[in-house]
C-alpha cells in the first residue's frame, strides 16, 4: 500500500488558498556589493549571536544586515581563515563557528579572539582528500564528511575518523560522504556514493537504508541532500530519482505513537519525481514553513513542496522583478531562528520572511498568471467576491481571489488607448470603465461580457479620474462633478460659479462619498465639499493654516465613513482629517481631527482609507501602509518588515472584498493585506557589537551578544563600537541610540549609516556604553552593555594632581576670575550685534525673495517665476492628459503711448489694463508680465475651446471701455491676444512658441483680436 503524502504526527497544511497562488514571494538580495567576497556562495550558518555566515568560493563573510565582515586566508599569519572555498559552516556555542574548505582544513572560529583554529587531520589516516558537509553532534562537537569517510570533532578539538571495516556492512563508510543529518532524537544519518545509512544514539553500528520507489520496489542512487521537517520525517534528494523521504516510526504507520529511534522505509514521493521538479539536480533541502519543503536546485531555482498536498510551487529568477531571487543556482538553504529563509545562489545570497502572514503582495508577470501591469490605478468589487483592477497600460482585469487567478478583460483591445483611471462597480455586477486616460466611458455587462461604450458630456473637457454608483446613475468627477443617467443618456454637470457662493467650490473633483442623508460628500483639489441631496448646494470645507482644527489640506483623496457615521479623508500633504464636529455657526469650517506622522502615520501623502471588519481604517500612502484604531486614535505603520513592498500607491485605487481582505493599488503592484490574521510586530531587535577599534586597531571583545569589559591603556586616545540590531526583516528601518554612562548626558540618535559610537580622550574612570535599537513603531531593544575602563597616564594620577593643585591653585583663582568677568562682558557684546545682524539679513531675504519672482510695476509674476510655476503645473497635468493652454498678450500700439503721453502714463495704462485681466482669472491661473507690454497667461484644466472663450472675455475686458488716464485724458485701449491649447506632454517652450505666432497672426489681422495656433494660425 502506497503511504499517502502527509502522515504520521504532523499536523495538515491546509490546502493553498487562492491568495497564496496569487502571491509573490519577495526576496532581498545582497552580495558584492555590500561587501561579499565572492559572488558564489556555498554555505550558510547562524550563531549563537544572530549574525548569518556565508561561506563562498573566495572566503568567509559575517553580515549583520547592512554589510559583510570578511575573513580570508594570508599565508604565513596565524589564526587566519585556513582556506578561501568554503563548502560547510556549523554554529557552536559563545558565538563560535565550525567551518570546512574544499582543501580538506577543518577549523573553528572563536570571537574571543577572532582566530581560526585549524585542526589537523588524524594521524596515521588517508588524506581527507575533501570536506563537503558537517553536521553538529548535539554536545558542542560535529560530525565531519570527508572524501575518505566519517570524522567526529569533540567541544575540545579532538579528531578521530570512525573504523571502517571491509565487508562489514554495518561499520563506518570510508568512501566519499556527501550529506549529514543529525535527527532530532540523536539519530545520526549519512549519504554517501553508494547508499544511505543511519545509526541511533549510543549505538556502535550502522544500518543501510535502501532506497525504494513508492511501491516499494528497490532503487540505485546517491543522496544528495537531507534534512528533517517539523512533522519528523526526513526528506532526500538523489541525483537522478527525485526526493524521498523516511518517517519516524516502523512502516506501519498505524503504530501511534512509534518506538523511539525507530524509523520506515525510505521511499521516493512520486510527486516531487524528476519530471515533477523539472529536473533531477539538487543541491540542498530545508523546511521552509512547516509542511514545506523548499528544495535548492542547480539551476532550476527553488522547488516547494507542499507536503499535505503534493503541490509543487517554482521560485525562479526574473531579471525584470528585483524581488526575485538573485539567481536559479541554489547552493545552500537555512530557515533562521526568526524564521527568515536564506538561500544561497551563484549572485549572492536572498532573503524571504516565512514569517510574514498577514499581507501578500500581488506583482506584474502576466506569463505566471499575475497582474498585467505595474500600476494599478483602481479597484471596484463585484457582488459575488471577485474585483475589477484598471491599469496604466492594460486595460482592466479581473481579479479571483478565490480561484487565485487573474483574467485580463477579453475584450481589452476596443479600449482606446491610455489607462483605465477609473473603474467603478454596478450594484448589477457591471462595471464602469473611465478608459482612455479617462476620456472614454464604457460600462462592461457581466452577463455578456460585453463592452458599450457611452457617450462623454461634450461639455466636460476634463478627464474621468472617479465613479460612484447610485442606483441605474453614475457619478464621476472629471473636472466638475456629474451625474450620468445611462437610460436616458442625459449627464447634470455642477460646476464652480463665482458669482454663486453654493456652487462647486472648484472644478477638480477627485472624489465621492454618499453621505448617508440623501446628499453627497465631494473632495476637491481645493476643498472638501458636502452637496445636500434636495437642493443640490454645496457647502465648504476649507483648509485654513490659522485654524489647526480646519480641514487638514484641501487636496483631497479618498473618503470613507467608519461604524461611528464620522467622516474620514486623505489628503496630499495634510495626513488624514476626521470629521468630529460638521460646520456651524460655532465652527464655520467644521471641527477635524488630523493623524500625521506626528501620530504615527508613515507619510502625509493618503492615497486609500479602507475600513476591515473589526472598524479599524487602514491607509496606503507614499512610503506604505498605515492602521489606526478609531477608538483609540493609535496609528501604527507597515512597510517592509510586516511584508509591505510596494513603494507608493494610487490615490483612491482600493477596495474591501468580501472575504475581509484589503487591497490596495500601488506603482509596482498590489497589496492585499488579511486584517484578521495581522499582529503588530512587537519583537525587539538585538543588538550586537560587531567591531571594536581602539587607537586604530581592530580588537576582539567576546561573544558579542556579552561582550567583556574594555581596557584602554594611558596611550590609546580612541575607541569606536561599531554596532547593528541583527533583525534582517528590514534592518534599514531600524533606530539606534547610544550613550556613555559617566560622560554623555543623554542619548545619541544614530541611523542606519552611523552606526558607531566614537570617542576621544576620555579622562580616566570607568565607563559603560548603553546601545539600544527601536523599530519603525518606537518599540526600543533592552540595551547591550560594554564595560569601558579607561586607564590613567602617571600625570593623570590621584598623587600628581594633587601636587599639581597645590602648585596653581592660588594663581589660578585670580586668573580664572579676571577672563572671566572679561568673557562675559564680551559675549554681551557679540550677541546682542549677532541677534540684530540676524533680523537684518532675514528681513532683507524676504524682501528679495519677493523682488525676485515679482514684476516690480504691476507686482504680477515675472518671466522667471512665471515659467517656474507653468512647468509645474505641465508636470502635474501630465499623469492624467489634462490640457493646458497659455496666451500671450501685447497692449495694442503701446509704444505710441509712451512716446506721446509719456512713460508715467504707460506705467497707468499697463497697471489698468493688468487690473481688469486679473479680475476675469481663476485662483490656479498663472499671469505674469514677460517684459514691456507682452503679458502671458497660463490657464491648467483648459483645453482650445475654453481659452479661446477666456481670451475673448479678456480682449472685451480691456478693450470695450477707455481708460481715464491722470495727466493725460480718456483714451482707447486694445489688446492682441494669441492662443496655444494641448495636451501636457508639450514642452512648455513649444506652447510660448505657438501662443506668440498666434499673437503675431492677430496682429497681422489688424490687432485688437484673438487668434490661436493649430498646425499653423487660425483666428
Amino acid at each position: 500500500m502506497v503511504a499517502p503524502l502527509m502522515v504520521g504526527g504532523g499536523a495538515a497544511r491546509a490546502a493553498a488558498t487562492g491568495w497564496e497562488r496569487l502571491h509573490a514571494t519577495l526576496f532581498s538580495n545582497v552580495g558584492r556589493e555590500s561587501g561579499l567576497p565572492h559572488p558564489i556562495a556555498m554555505a550558510l550558518a547562524q550563531d549563537s549571536d544572530g549574525f548569518v555566515w556565508v561561506g563562498t568560493q573566495g572566503g568567509l563573510s559575517r553580515y549583520d544586515g547592512y554589510r559583510f565582515r570578511t575573513f580570508l586566508h594570508q599565508d604565513g599569519v596565524p589564526g587566519s581563515l585556513p582556506g578561501n572555498v568554503i563548502t560547510a559552516l556549523v554554529p557552536a556555542t559563545a558565538g563560535r563557528l565550525w567551518v570546512s574548505t574544499a582543501t580538506g582544513n577543518v577549523a573553528r572560529y572563536d570571537p574571543a579572539t577572532g582566530q581560526f583554529q585549524d585542526l589537523p587531520e588524524p594521524a596515521g589516516q588517508p588524506a581527507r582528500g575533501g570536506v563537503l558537509s558537517m553536521v553538529g553532534d548535539g554536545d558542542d562537537g560535529i560530525w565531519v564528511g570527508t572524501n575518505a569517510g566519517l570524522e567526529h570533532v569533540d567541544a575540545a578539538g579532538a579528531v578521530t575518523r570512525e573504523a571502517h571495516r571491509d565487508g562489514d556492512p554495518t561499520s563506518a563508510p570510508s568512501d566519499r560522504i556527501r550529506a549529514l543529518l543529525r535527527t532530532r532524537d540523536g539519530t545520526l544519518w549519512i549519504s554517501t556514493v553508494t547508499g544511505l545509512m543511519r545509526r541511533a544514539t549510543g549505538a556502535s553500528a550502522f544500518t543501510p537504508v535502501p532506497l525504494t520507489d513508492a511501491h516499494g520496489q528497490g532503487v540505485t542512487d546517491e543522496v544528495v541532500a537531507l534534512t528533517q521537517d517539523s512533522a519528523g520525517r526526513v526528506w532526500f534528494a538523489t541525483v537522478r530519482s527525485g526526493l524521498g523521504r523516511v518517517l519516524p516510526g516502523p512502516s506501519d504507520v498505524s503504530i501511534d505513537p512509534p518506538a523511539a529511534g525507530a524509523w520506515g522505509p525510505a521511499r521516493l514521493v512520486p510527486e516531487a519525481s524528476p519530471q515533477a521538479l523539472g529536473g533531477p539536480l539538487v543541491f540542498c533541502l530545508t523546511e521552509g514553513r512547516p509542511g514545506e519543503v523548499w528544495v535548492g536546485r542547480v539551476a532550476g531555482g527553488i522547488t516547494i513542496i507542499d507536503a499535505a498536498t503534493g503541490a509543487l510551487r517554482t521560485l525562479r529568477h526574473n531579471p525584470l522583478a528585483p524581488t526575485s531571487i538573485a539567481d536559479d543556482s541554489v547552493h545552500a538553504l537555512m530557515r533562521d531562528r526568526t524564521g527568515m529563509l536564506w538561500a544561497a545562489t551563484n549572485l549572492g545570497v536572498s532573503r524571504t520572511d516565512l514569517r510574514i502572514d498577514a499581507v501578500d503582495t500581488l506583482l506584474p508577470d502576466p506569463s505566471a498568471g499575475g497582474l498585467p501591469d505595474a500600476n494599478v490605478l483602481g479597484i471596484t468589487t463585484t457582488p459575488d467576491g471577485r474585483a475589477w483592477m484598471g491599469f496604466k497600460d492594460h486595460g482592466a482585469a479581473l481579479l479571483d481571489p478565490a480561484a487565485g487567478t487573474v483574467t485580463p478583460l477579453p475584450n481589452v483591445a476596443s479600449l482606446p488607448p491610455g489607462g483605465v483611471v477609473s473603474i467603478t462597480g454596478a450594484l448589477d455586477g457591471g462595471v464602469w470603465l473611465g478608459a482612455g486616460a479617462g476620456r472614454a466611458l464604457f460600462r462592461h455587462d457581466p452577463s455578456t461580457g460585453a463592452l458599450e461604450q457611452h457617450p462623454f458630456p461634450g461639455q466636460v473637457v476634463s478627464p474621468m479620474i472617479y465613479g460612484l454608483a447610485e442606483g441605474d446613475a453614475l457619478w464621476f468627477g472629471a473636472g466638475p462633478l456629474v451625474r450620468y443617467a445611462p437610460t436616458t443618456g442625459k449627464a447634470t454637470v455642477f460646476r464652480h460659479a463665482a458669482d454663486d457662493p453654493a456652487s462647486l467650490v472648484d472644478d477638480s473633483v477627485n472624489v465621492m462619498l454618499p453621505d448617508g442623508a440623501g446628499g453627497l460628500w465631494v473632495g476637491t483639489r481645493h476643498g472638501l465639499d458636502r452637496m445636500e441631496g434636495t437642493t443640490g448646494a454645496f457647502g465648504h470645507y476649507l483648509h485654513d493654516p490659522a485654524a489647526p482644527h480646519s480641514l487638514p489640506a484641501d487636496l483631497i483623496t479618498t473618503l470613507l465613513m467608519d461604524r461611528h457615521g464620522r467622516l474620514w479623508l486623505g489628503t496630499l500633504g495634510g495626513g488624514i482629517g476626521v470629521l468630529e464636529q460638521p460646520a456651524g455657526p460655532d465652527h464655520p469650517r467644521g471641527v477635524f481631527r488630523r493623524l500625521t506622522m506626528a501620530d504615527g502615520l508613515p507619510n502625509d501623502n493618503i492615497g486609500t482609507l479602507l475600513m476591515d471588519g473589526s472598524g479599524r481604517v487602514w491607509a496606503s500612502t507614499a512610503d506604505g501602509l498605515a492602521v489606526i484604531d478609531p477608538e483609540t486614535w493609535a496609528a501604527r505603520a507597515l512597510g517592509r518588515a510586516d511584508g509591505v513592498a510596494i513603494p507608493a500607491y494610487w490615490i483612491h485605487s482600493g477596495a474591501a472584498l468580501p472575504d475581509g481582505s484589503l487591497i490596495f493599488g500601488g506603482g509596482g503592484g498590489a497589496t492585499v493585506v488579511h486584517p484578521d490574521r495581522y499582529k503588530p510586530k512587537t519583537e525587539r531587535p538585538p543588538v550586537v557589537i560587531t567591531a571594536v577599534r581602539v587607537a586604530g586597531r581592530p580588537v576582539p571583545v567576546g561573544t558579542m551578544a556579552a561582550p567583556v569589559p574594555l581596557r584602554l591603556a594611558p596611550g590609546d586616545r580612541s575607541v569606536e563600537i561599531s554596532f547593528a540590531a541583527l533583525d534582517y526583516s528590514a534592518p534599514e528601518d531600524i533606530r539606534y541610540a547610544y550613550t556613555l554612562s559617566g560622560f554623555d548626558e543623554s542619548w545619541t540618535d544614530a541611523d542606519t549609516t552611523q552606526r558607531v559610537a566614537a570617542y576621544t580622550n576620555l579622562p580616566p574612570g570607568r565607563y559603560s556604553l548603553l546601545i539600544k535599537a527601536g523599530n519603525r513603531a518606537g518599540d526600543w531593544s533592552a540595551p547591550v552593555t560594554l564595560s569601558i575602563e579607561v586607564l590613567p597616564a602617571w600625570w593623570q594620577t590621584l598623587w600628581a594632581k594633587l601636587a599639581a593643585v597645590a602648585l596653581a591653585l592660588g594663581g589660578v583663582v585670580a586668573l580664572v576670575q579676571a577672563r572671566t568677568t572679561y568673557l562675559r562682558r564680551r559675549r554681551a557684546v557679540l550677541e546682542a550685534q549677532v541677534a540684530r545682524q540676524t533680523r537684518d539679513l532675514l528681513a532683507a531675504n524676504e524682501r528679495l525673495k519677493d523682488l525676485a519672482n515679482r514684476d516690480p510695476l504691476t507686482e504680477i509674476h515675472n518671466r522667471r517665476h512665471f515659467m517656474e510655476l507653468a512647468e509645474a503645473a505641465l508636470v502635474l497635468a501630465r499623469p492624467t492628459g489634462t490640457p493646458a493652454a497659455l496666451l500671450m498678450m501685447d497692449i495694442d500700439h503701446f509704444k505710441q503711448v509712451n512716446d506721446t503721453l509719456g512713460h508715467s502714463a504707460g506705467d497707468e495704462v499697463l497697471l489698468a489694463v493688468v487690473a481688469r485681466i486679473r479680475a476675469l482669472l481663476r485662483k490656479t491661473d498663472v499671469f505674469a508680465r514677460l517684459g514691456g507690454e507682452e503679458l502671458a497667461l497660463f490657464m491648467p484644466d483648459a483645453d482650445e475651446d475654453a481659452a479661446l472663450a477666456v481670451a475673448e472675455r479678456l480682449r472685451r475686458a480691456v478693450g470695450d471701455t477707455p481708460y481715464d488716464i491722470e495727466g493725460a485724458g480718456v483714451i482707447a485701449v486694445t489688446v492682441s491676444i494669441g492662443v496655444a491649447a494641448g495636451v501636457p506632454t508639450l514642452p512648455l517652450k513649444e506652447l510660448l512658441d505657438r501662443a506668440d505666432h498666434g499673437l503675431y497672426a492677430a496682429k497681422r489681422a489688424g490687432r485688437d483680436r484673438v487668434a490661436a495656433y493649430v498646425d499653423g494660425n487660425r483666428q
